[in-house]
């Protein structure tokens, strides 16, 4: 009698085990079980004894929370959970401090269910651009501003979870033009932030295994017809994109393919393409083109948006302000004018490089050198 007792119980355990692998739905009046297995997929090995945490929310409502524990063999178990077709199911878990998230479907007929977590590095040589894009969204003639949006999607090659290191420089950075302002981030890695850095923006984010998407917007300044800026490839990236709608300006690059032009939606784009970007490679992007205000845009912008208690005074000395916005319209970038200069020189040195290099075509050597003269002409007084 009593080795039956444990024969029984040998098979219980097993049974639980096995059917732990799998999250199994058992309808009962619509209360039903999940059912699954948290495993190190770094090691292989079962994460045992830790606290699996259940979310449901619904529209409009609180969220609903479960626990629960996972048994020697990383499975665990939720007992009568009510099933919503209008709710999100999430399954969190802590381990070794990094948070882990995974939105599943409790009505789907795959019932296999596993929650992957994994060891951790500080090291991002696994870190790398799968794909980006560079969108010009818009112009502001006006204000001499344009609209820049960058889509990235970041990838971890390796099998260990990327952290943070303890130096000022063991972080995610990603470069912006100098003069970069309005920075909006967002992306799909649970629990990031970021943080402001000389240059840029630094991501501060656990990223795991595989694809993720981040998307930051800005805005940069620029002076005259045309504007030039450096963007250095931290990671790389095995495509880039660059789209700029048709007509608003023009976009040369020392590393993408002549512009190719698509319709999206109505909607006429140029498209430039560069495929495999090493690491901390160098691209010089020089925009001409650009849109510039008239003297009389000038002139009613300063006028509209004065105080109303001014407008008298700025009525009665308008004959001033012409006269003084002229003076400052032909004096504009007096001051940074010296280090325009060398920034062009620069370019124009690097791009004499890469043409004997054979790095560039002699065709777009010819083009850009030119749209450098324009613009170090521009410059001088």
């Amino acid at each position: 009698m009593i080795r039956l007792i444990k024969i029984t119980i040998f098979i219980i355990v097993i049974l639980s085990i096995s059917v732990g692998e799998k999250k199994v739905l058992f309808a009962d009046n619509s209360l039903e079980e999940i059912r699954g297995i948290v495993v190190n997929s770094t090691t292989g090995q079962p994460i045992t004894e830790t606290t699996i945490t259940l979310y449901i929310e619904q529209l409009d409502k609180d969220s609903e929370v479960f626990y629960t524990t996972t048994n020697i063999a990383g499975a665990f178990v939720f007992e009568s959970i009510e099933i919503k077709e209008d709710a999100l199911y999430w399954l969190s878990i802590f381990y070794e401090g990094i948070g882990y998230t995974e939105l599943f479907d409790v009505t789907s007929d795959n019932k296999n269910l596993v929650l992957q977590v994994y060891d951790t590095t500080t090291s991002d040589e696994s870190i790398s651009i799968y794909n980006s894009s560079i969108l010009f969204s818009d112009v502001d003639h006006l204000n001499r501003e344009l609209s820049i949006i960058e889509m990235v999607t970041l990838q971890n090659t390796d099998n260990l979870t990327y952290i943070q290191g303890s130096g000022p420089m063991d972080l995610l950075r990603f470069g912006l033009p100098e003069g970069a302002t309005d920075l909006i981030i967002d992306t799909e890695i649970a629990n990031a932030d970021w943080v402001q850095i000389d240059k840029g923006f630094a991501l501060l984010a656990s990223v795991k295994p595989g694809k993720h998407e981040l998307m930051y917007a800005y805005k940069i300044p620029y002076s005259g017809s045309s504007t030039s800026f450096v963007k250095n490839w931290r990671y790389g990236s095995n495509n880039l994109r660059i789209v700029i709608p048709e007509n608003l300006f023009q976009v040369v690059t020392n590393i993408t393919d002549d512009s190719e032009l698509i319709n999206l939606e109505g909607i006429n784009y140029e498209v430039q393409e560069a495929k495999n970007i090493k690491r901390m490679e160098r691209m010089e992007i020089f925009i001409s083109e650009l849109p510039e205000p008239t003297m009389f845009e000038l002139i009613k912008e300063r006028f509209v948006t004065a105080e109303y208690m001014y407008v008298a005074p700025i009525s009665l000395g308008l004959f001033l302000l012409i006269g003084l916005s002229i003076f400052i319209w032909k004096n504009r970038n007096k001051a940074y004018k010296n280090r325009d200069m060398q920034l062009i020189d620069q370019m124009i040195d690097n791009l004499q490089k890469d043409f004997n290099q054979g790095k560039i075509s002699e065709e777009k050597y010819i083009k850009m050198i030119k749209m450098l003269e324009d613009q170090k002409n521009e410059v001088l007084p």
